[in-house]
């Protein structure tokens, strides 16, 4: 699937060769036609609508109390950073000759490879004493490294909002979950009449529906390596994409937002939608409201009605 594509190229995107671009037109050239959002009909609902917003929220406001989530082993990235530490401890001569050259990758292998090293080190070394002392404290700092560099790592969903779209809008699920039991609208976007660098296609994403938690330790081991040109800026964006596949039915596209500081959540300009569909079970009254505010911005108006030979949803156009 072209997504597996996709997923690659962001994955292997780095500081030294970024592939973030080369994701972009692949992501492109298969963005649906349309993208739809299921609205309940309330004033905010309205408002949206009447000025061609959408309300971009944090992942902790969604349903999906996994949402954006991800993983990382904290031991790993301990264990990483000792390893720095052993480098260095190389670059600096502090080990040659205390250690051999088989032991200190002994050390490196090993789940503590600074407890390790430090047990190769001879009582009888003239500079045993303080290459001992200096490993016993790089010991007690790493930890504090590793905590910092965790709280950074969690900060990073803090700074995204996220806005979702479905690629259908006949979902029974959908239009019960998210539009008040029939009773609310959902509104169409034409992507097709949106240029490719416009702010909506190029911050849409396809939502991957998986049974595992997105794993960011090999990320997160790229923070406290010393080659920066491993570096990959993009890759936490799989975070926000990844989703339990029980959601796969709303076939889900998502606007996102990264912010390079804590926000609020907050409207966001998007193109005048095209067409508007009214719940099968809407109000007339409200019915009336809507077709006001929609032929007052020259949006066609449709309905649902409940098919008789099938649980199917049928739109019919109202004008």
């Amino acid at each position: 699937m072209w997504t597996q594509d996709f997923i690659a190229c962001i994955d292997g995107s780095t500081f030294d060769q970024p592939r973030f671009d080369e994701a972009l037109s692949i992501k492109q050239a298969h963005l649906p036609k349309r993208i739809y959002k299921y609205r309940r009909d309330c004033s905010n609902s309205r408002r949206n609508l009447e000025n061609d917003t959408v309300w971009l929220s944090s992942p902790d406001a969604y349903n999906d109390p996994y949402d954006c989530w991800f993983r990382f082993s904290q031991d790993d990235l301990l264990t990483a950073l000792e390893n720095r530490l052993v480098d260095t401890l190389m670059r600096d001569d502090k080990l040659q000759g205390a250690v051999l050259a088989e032991q200190i990758e002994d050390a490196k292998r090993s789940r503590s490879p600074l407890k390790t090293i430090a047990g190769h080190i001879p009582e009888s070394s003239s500079a045993g004493g303080n290459l001992k002392r200096r490993i016993e404290l790089c010991s007690i700092q790493a930890p504090g490294v590793v905590e910092r560099t965790t709280s950074t790592i969690r900060q990073w969903r803090k700074l995204t909002k996220l806005c979702s779209f479905s690629a259908i809008n006949d979902s029974l699920l959908m239009w019960g979950h998210y539009a008040d039991n029939h009773r609310g609208f959902c509104i169409e976007y034409d992507l097709e009449r949106l240029e490719a660098d416009h702010s909506l296609c190029r911050t849409l994403y396809p939502v991957i529906y998986t049974n595992e938690i997105y794993d960011l330790t090999p990320w997160a081991l790229t923070l406290v390596s010393p080659d920066r040109t491993q570096f990959n800026p993009e890759l936490p964006i799989l975070c926000v994409i990844h989703k339990c596949d029980e959601w796969k039915y709303e076939e889900e596209w998502r606007k996102v937002s990264v912010t390079p500081a804590v926000e609020p959540d907050h409207d966001c300009q998007l193109p005048t939608p095209t067409r508007v569909f009214l719940g099968s079970k809407m109000e007339s009254a409200k019915v009336s409201d809507l077709r006001a505010i929609c032929s007052n911005k020259k949006i066609e108006l449709w309905q649902m009605r409940l098919a008789e030979d099938k649980f199917e949803l049928l739109p019919e156009r109202m004008y």
